[in-house]
This record gives structure tokens, C-alpha cells and sequence, in this order.
């Protein structure tokens, strides 16, 4: 099986990660910015199931969807959050729902079929560090000596599980490559929820957003 993982930003300006995955090999890593570069790219591969880390379907004009109300009543005991999404929110803060619109345009892609939400932080903490979050994301109060060494031990779960992951060198980039190799990063995981997901099952909310059992 073929699976894409996407983490995509939601706005038009900053780029998104994609990485594709032969079940748990590793074939390849991209960063594209455009949508169609990202469109292009996805027939191009011919995956048999796409994850991506953003909203596919917001059908709540105010409020929180029912996916964000459930998740929270299984993850807020660790401490994970989600933002709150709704269609006010998405086009006053993005201009509307890049996902939404970008998915619609591929026919072969259905939602809840082979194209399902995924969240990088909640597939870190069932399949890798079972009890807390793993926080390699750059946030005030963080150092960059911090996320460098959270994204080390990031890279040293996906190593386990992945085949022909090459390891970024977290230690001695730039600072503003930080956040594209946390991107990358979650890209992989992203497209290993899926891998994971078919292999030993996975919850389900509303049959959109999956998280791998363990």
C-alpha cells in the first residue's frame, strides 16, 4: 500500500510537507508551497490512501465540530489540545479552508474512503511515548536548544519504524530550519498513521479523523 501524509499549511503563503510511504519504507519527502504544485504532485504518486494534518470537512459556522468535542474526551487527560474549528474561523483567520477546497478537486480521493484527517501529536503519543506529549514544536517559552533535542528523540521513534529514514541534522542547522524539519517530520508521521492504522486498527471520529490504536 501507498500512502501520503501531508502536512499542510493552512494558509496559500507557507509551504507544506508531503512524504509518501511504501508501507513503513520511506520513498520520498517534498516541500511544495502552491496548490496546484501539491495537486500535481498527488496524481503524480498515485497514492491508495492520503492523511492529511488539517480540517477536510467544517460544516459548523460557529462552535467546535464534534470531532475536536469527542477527541478531547480521550486525549485532554494528556494534555493534548486541538484548535477550535469552525467556518468563521477559518475565513477570518485563512481566507476559508485551503483543505476543504484543495481535496474537492481530487475525484479519486473520498472523504472517510481513502482520505482521512490525521494528527501528528495524538499518533506520537499512542504508538511512541504512550503517556505524554512529545513538545518538539517551537512555542514561546521553548529554546531552540530545546526543540533541537526534542526533534532528535522525534526522529529516534520514526528511525524504529520506518525504513530508509535519513535523519536530519537537527544540531547544527539554522534555526529557521527548524520548522521545516518539523514539518517534514510530521509529514512522515502523518502518512505512518495510516500505515499503522491498516496494520493494527485505529479509532475513529466521525470516520474522518483517525488515531492508530497503539
Amino acid at each position: 500500500m501507498r500512502y501520503l501524509g501531508i502536512d499542510l499549511a493552512w494558509s496559500k503563503n507557507n509551504f507544506s510537507a508531503l512524504s509518501i510511504l511504501e508501507d513503513n519504507i520511506l520513498i520520498q519527502t517534498i516541500y511544495l508551497k502552491s496548490d496546484d504544485d501539491i495537486l500535481n504532485y498527488i496524481l503524480e504518486i498515485k497514492a491508495d490512501k492520503i492523511g492529511v494534518d488539517a480540517p477536510l470537512e467544517v460544516l459548523n459556522s460557529s462552535g467546535t465540530r464534534d470531532i475536536e468535542n469527542n477527541f478531547l474526551k480521550d486525549f485532554a487527560k494528556y494534555k493534548l489540545g486541538v484548535y477550535p474549528i469552525n467556518k468563521s474561523i477559518m475565513d477570518r483567520l485563512y481566507g476559508g479552508n485551503r483543505a476543504e477546497e484543495l481535496f474537492k478537486k481530487l475525484q479519486n480521493y473520498q472523504l472517510r474512503v481513502n482520505l482521512f484527517e490525521v494528527y501528528p501529536h495524538a499518533t506520537i503519543l499512542r504508538c511512541f511515548t504512550k503517556d505524554k506529549v512529545l513538545p518538539y514544536k517551537r512555542k514561546k517559552g521553548r529554546s531552540s536548544s530545546f526543540v533541537r533535542e526534542q526533534l532528535d528523540i522525534f526522529q529516534n521513534y520514526i528511525e524504529n519504524v520506518i525504513i530508509d529514514f535519513n535523519r536530519y541534522d537537527v544540531y547544527n542547522c539554522m534555526v529557521k530550519d527548524l520548522k521545516v524539519i518539523e514539518d517534514k517530520l510530521d509529514s512522515i508521521i502523518c502518512a505512518y498513521t495510516l500505515y499503522k492504522g491498516d496494520t493494527v486498527g485505529y479509532n475513529d471520529y466521525d470516520k474522518l479523523l483517525i488515531v492508530p490504536i497503539k
